[in-house]
């Protein structure tokens, strides 16, 4: 049985359901896409992280031999060799890896002021008692973090001293590899920057995200004309390209399944810290050019006709009976894609014709 034939459905109004998830999604991901473009290109959230390294460490930083930079604390962070990559001084990049960021954390804030007119490097901590006499006497960050650094430190301190107080018999069963206190210290350190990340995001998604997918979607909901109530008329109107939508949307999600998992795999073991961000572009890309022809194929009702715009007064009738299927659309798209995704992926466990068709190993070890 042919791939095709294997995911038609025999209910009409199922194909319907299908090709209308599937336009969403279609236009989900040109919304997303021209989304990640404009906040790539303005670089927000380098921005956002940029603007809490500089609010959090906002005193005057030291350089390597205690002498001042006369920039703060927050900007000699992202200037660190542990941190920065192509961006330039001053300037955040988009992702700063956990323990790089610890690394320079604890650089920069263990500098003593110099009281001499060399340039000697000041060694650093050598171990957790050393930082902690390094962070009690540092003036480069304010007391409230200070306190919550120490605090971590202390955490470490004892976790390392009841790990140490363990019986031998018990210790010598454990197979894992036993961490030193000054490894817990950065442990604990990279959490709370972890913590604070992901804060950072939900207020990125708020504050830029989320207002600039409600203006792209406003503006191509309207430029394309795109009304859910009558694409879904003419689906039920129209069978026969209910069902050849329906099945491209069913084909096209095992397509991106692939997609998603090879390239995920193949981000994940070059860099596990971008994978879900070049999972998501590529996967979205690739889905993009293999099925936007599909609309147009299929002469859906979409676009603008002459007519409607002859005038001012044919515009305004028009858009004024088209409100309710624009904002159905818009409503729609602010769902996100990860949703309409979830659904198709359902749907297409839905096997309406049939059992699926063996493979050709399959055949053959029944054939045997």
């Amino acid at each position: 049985m042919h791939q095709n034939n294997y995911f038609m459905s025999s209910f009409p109004i199922l194909d319907l359901v299908i090709g209308i998830i599937f336009v969403y999604f279609l236009l989900i991901i040109i919304c997303s896409s021209a989304v990640e473009l404009f906040l790539s290109i303005f670089e927000s959230r380098a921005g956002l992280l940029e603007d809490w390294l500089k609010q959090i460490f906002n005193l005057p930083a030291l350089d390597s031999a205690g002498k001042p930079l006369n920039i703060s604390v927050g900007q000699s962070i992202m200037d660190h060799c542990m941190v920065t990559a192509l961006s330039k001084r001053g300037k955040s990049t988009s992702y700063i890896d956990p323990e790089n960021f610890v690394s320079a954390l604890l650089d920069k804030i263990t500098v003593s002021p110099s009281t001499t007119t060399g340039n000697n490097i000041e060694l650093p901590p050598a171990n957790l008692a050393g930082y902690i006499t390094a962070i009690q006497s540092s003036t480069l960050i304010s007391g409230e973090l200070k306190r919550t650094i120490l605090m971590f430190a202390n955490e470490a301190s004892q976790a390392a001293l009841a790990l140490n107080s363990l019986p031998a018999n018990i210790t010598a069963t454990v197979t894992t590899s036993v961490k030193s206190e000054l490894q817990l210290f950065r442990d604990r350190l990279e959490t709370w920057y972890n913590t604070n990340a992901d804060r950072l995001t939900g207020t990125f998604k708020r504050t830029k995200a989320l207002p600039l997918t409600i203006i792209v979607s406003v503006i191509m909901v309207i430029s394309l004309n795109t009304d859910s109530i009558e694409i879904s008329k003419y689906l039920y109107n129209n069978q026969a390209a209910s069902k050849n939508l329906a099945t491209t949307a069913l084909n096209s999600v095992q397509s991106y399944n692939n997609q998603l998992d090879t390239v995920l795999k193949t981000a994940a073991a070059n860099n596990p810290g971008s994978s879900a961000t070049i999972n998501r572009l590529k996967a979205q890309t690739l889905q993009l050019q293999n099925n936007l022809d599909s609309l147009q194929v299929l002469n859906l009702p979409l676009g603008w006709k002459a007519a409607n715009v002859k005038d001012l007064n044919a515009f305004a009738d028009y858009s004024v009976k088209h409100i309710a299927g624009w904002l159905a659309t818009i409503l729609a798209i602010m769902l996100g894609a990860p949703f309409w995704f979830d659904i198709l992926n359902k749907i297409s466990n839905l096997r309406g014709s049939g059992p699926k068709p063996s493979t050709a190993s399959n055949t053959d070890v029944k054939n045997n």
